[in-house]
């Protein structure tokens, strides 16, 4: 399992145009939202912090949820039935996938944090932001796991497809584009127990100075278990 981990890693970050798209599109979109438009978020204190933190969750999602294409890409290549022969067993093989995907997300967190404070001069506590990145990162686990999930459950550009629709969703639901406050009442219920929400929160209340929720934490943690449980079954029914 352990080389397989190592063989997994490197794929990921040789993958140039995968990081350029994960890494500094989030990063385009930050510089957009705050140097050229204006469409601040009403009733946020310090909105470039806020956006940066929004678009560094945003970006390590989008990172963590394409790992199911490349996945999908193996399937066709028959890559998984290779993979049923050898000693590697199936949760060895969704475990480095699953760590794989989250390695993969810290370059997107660290440039958008990075352009925060060079580009638009957010200037934060010494220690929040390798706090920041920490909390980030921990939110973009059950997106690792979903992607997977999706990898092993579709064929093919089908699989990118859907990700993408289930991307911008939930990028939407979770207050990353639009703050939940911003939300009708309804939606605003739904989007509170969605894993992006759960997520973003993390970043939000460390640059407030608290600690993270009891129900963000439950609400990630109940997600990844699905998500993760979902992708497991899917790669031994796919195998």
């Amino acid at each position: 399992m352990g080389s397989y981990l190592r063989l997994e890693l490197a794929r990921g970050l040789r993958n140039p145009v995968g990081l350029i798209m994960t890494t500094f599109f989030p990063l385009g979109l930050y510089l957009l939202f705050t140097l050229v438009l204006d469409v601040a978020p009403k009733g946020i204190g310090d909105v470039g912090a806020y956006t940066m933190v929004s678009m560094a969750t945003y970006g390590a999602m989008g990172s963590a949820l394409f790992i199911g294409g490349a996945i999908a890409l193996e399937r066709s290549k028959g890559w998984l039935a290779q993979l049923a022969v050898t000693p590697l067993p199936a949760h060895g093989y969704v475990a480095a996938k699953l760590v794989s995907g989250a390695v993969t997300v810290l370059p997107s967190i660290v440039v958008v944090l990075a352009g925060g404070a060079l580009l638009t001069g957010v200037r934060l506590p010494l220690g929040t932001w390798p706090l920041l990145v920490v909390l980030i990162w921990a939110g973009a686990l059950p997106f690792a796991a979903l992607g997977t999930a999706f990898g092993y459950s579709i064929k093919g550009q089908a699989a990118s497809l859907a990700m993408m629709i289930v991307y911008f969703v939930l990028t939407v639901l979770g207050g990353l584009w639009l703050p939940v406050e911003s939300m009708p009442e309804g939606m605003r219920v739904v989007a509170e127990y969605s894993p992006a929400y759960a997520a973003g929160s993390l970043g939000w209340r460390a640059l407030d100075g608290l600690a993270p929720s009891g129900s963000s934490l439950a609400v990630l943690a109940a997600w990844t278990a699905l998500f993760a449980g979902l992708a497991l079954w899917r790669y031994r029914r796919a195998a």
